[in-house]
């Protein structure tokens, strides 16, 4: 663009200086010193790389133009682009001084130039003050632009900072809680379980003086577990349900309430049923909530649930056929959240088309040992 803009400004440079000197319309002279000409301008086309060099070069262009006696007009508009570039820049002490050594050598040769009327004197440094002028201005703005974007960005990392020293603030609090309180009633109550358990057929009044301490201190574990459940709730956050998490013996009900609201669904179950661990029990059921909830929402309204208890692991299945709007409607969630739950307890999860324009979800769940 420099470099366009240079060539633009010696075209109509030496057009103004060829047409200016014309005796007739068939005499055309050309444009004093047309090489040194070519030279300035061309200084033009690094400006922005170099700005102090090409002033530099501007400012020799007009003091040799002064000291062969040719016309300035020519030089002085590069100069002033040159001054207007210089000054759109942050100024440095080394950069200001040769800056204005070099405007001061360029000053000297207009004034020292063909004689001439104080008012054309007067025009030639105005252009190069209003260069200098219109340099500052852009500078100053580009500055102010440049502070409001510092700050806001400098906000903004304020407010991040801020809330990462809140929640690690936050997080400190709830460790010290569980360790100056919480951990020591349990440590208490292993204490006492311990004692009691040795004590319960040798000493039965001791046995039971400890389990009073183990009841008491389980007590305070509560409280203290309330207690900090409130500060992590906050007070304006409703309160949530406060029955025990869900699990396989809940499913009659569930199967119930789909059935309810229209599904037709066969639910088998294989093996003997037996108690789960608290985690197994509770991925089990919300798989086997979100799988129905899927067939419920992009089925066609019929469903099959097995369940298959083996001796190492608890078998979910729920096929369904395949709606028409299967592959278009929902957004995969329940699926991805189907798997992370599986995978949490160690366990397996496939979901996808089966024969027979069918969808099948397969979850398999390591039961561990019994309770």
């Amino acid at each position: 663009m420099d470099a366009v803009s240079a060539a633009v400004i010696y075209v109509v440079i030496f057009g103004l200086s060829a047409a200016d000197g014309a005796e007739s319309a068939l005499d055309i002279r050309i444009p004093p010193l047309p090489g040194l000409l070519a030279v300035v301008t061309a200084s033009l086309a690094v400006r922005r790389k170099r700005p102090l060099w090409t002033l530099g070069v501007t400012a020799f262009g007009v003091a040799t133009a002064t000291a062969l006696g040719a016309d300035l007009e020519p030089f002085l508009v590069p100069l002033a682009v040159a001054t207007f570039t210089v000054h759109t820049d942050r100024w440095t002490k080394r950069r200001a001084s040769a800056a204005g050594v070099l405007l001061a050598v360029s000053a000297v040769a207009i004034v020292t130039s063909s004689p001439g009327s104080a008012w054309e004197d007067l025009g030639r440094f105005t252009l190069i003050g209003m260069a200098a002028a219109a340099g500052e201005a852009v500078r100053t703005r580009r500055a102010f632009i440049a502070a409001i974007e510092e700050r806001a960005v400098r906000a903004e990392r304020s407010r991040e900072e801020e809330a990462r020293r809140r929640v690690a603030e936050e997080r400190l609090h709830i460790a010290r809680e569980l360790h100056d309180v919480v951990a020591h009633h349990i440590s208490v109550i292993n204490v006492q379980a311990a004692v009691a358990e040795h004590l319960i057929t040798s000493q039965p009044d001791a046995a039971a003086e400890a389990l009073h301490h183990v009841r008491r201190s389980s007590r305070s574990v509560l409280d203290e577990l309330r207690d900090l459940l409130g500060v992590l709730r906050g007070a304006g956050e409703p309160d949530g349900p406060a029955e025990p998490a869900p699990g396989m013996d809940l499913l009659g009900p569930l199967v119930e309430t789909f059935r309810h609201s229209g599904l037709e669904l066969r639910w088998t179950s294989a093996g003997e049923p037996r108690p789960l661990p608290a985690t197994v029990d509770l991925v089990a059921y919300r798989v086997i909530q979100e799988a129905l909830t899927n067939v419920h929402r992009h089925g066609n309204g019929t469903a099959h649930l097995s369940v298959t208890y083996t001796p190492a692991d608890l078998v979910l299945q729920v096929v369904n056929p395949r709606g028409r709007n299967a592959s278009a409607d929902g957004s995969g969630l329940g699926l991805i959240g189907i798997r992370e739950r599986a995978g949490a307890v160690g366990g397996t999860a496939r979901t996808g088309p089966g024969p027979g324009d069918t969808f099948h979800v397969h979850v398999t769940l390591p039961l561990g040992k019994n309770p």
